[in-house]
This record gives structure tokens, C-alpha cells and sequence, in this order.
């Protein structure tokens, strides 16, 4: 079965001239399965990456996208504003 190289991933594509920093992580069952799957499917539509530089990203991309996380943060700078106030 082939694949179209043309995948629309949410993950766009990574300069790979940016600094990387070490994760150490250990994933087993579906979730490792998960993640080489969508490494795959990343290097098929962008190109090959490590996984070491795709990681951070695809974590970014996660907060980015969490309203409730966004929610909390503006909340946070809201409260860390008036307690300097």
C-alpha cells in the first residue's frame, strides 16, 4: 500500500538548524507505536527528522493547542501581574 506524500499534518515543518535539548523518555506499548508511526508519517510529507528535534515540537504544539492550558497561563500572568501591582 503507498502512502500520499502529501500528508496535511498539524506538525509543520521543523528548522533543523535550531538548538535541540535532551529528553529522556522511555514509551512502550501503543504510545511507542504511536510516535515511530507519526515519525514516519512527519518524514514522508517534510522529510526525515530525529526524533530527539521532532519531540519538543510535536509537546509545543500540544500546549499551543490546549485552550485550557492557554487559559490558565493568561489567568497566571493575570494574577503574577496583580500580585506585583
Amino acid at each position: 500500500m503507498t502512502r500520499n506524500p502529501k500528508t496535511d499534518l498539524a506538525l509543520a515543518r521543523i528548522d533543523t538548524e535550531e538548538k535541540t535539548t535532551d529528553v529522556r523518555l522511555r514509551l512502550k506499548g501503543k504510545l511507542a507505536v504511536d510516535l515511530a508511526d507519526y515519525l514516519r508519517a512527519y518524514a514522508e510529507a517534510n522529510g526525515p527528522v530525529d526524533l530527539e528535534l521532532l519531540l519538543p515540537h510535536m509537546l509545543g504544539a500540544f500546549m499551543d493547542g490546549d485552550r485550557g492550558f492557554q487559559a490558565w497561563r493568561k489567568g497566571d500572568a493575570v494574577r503574577a501581574k496583580a500580585q506585583t501591582a
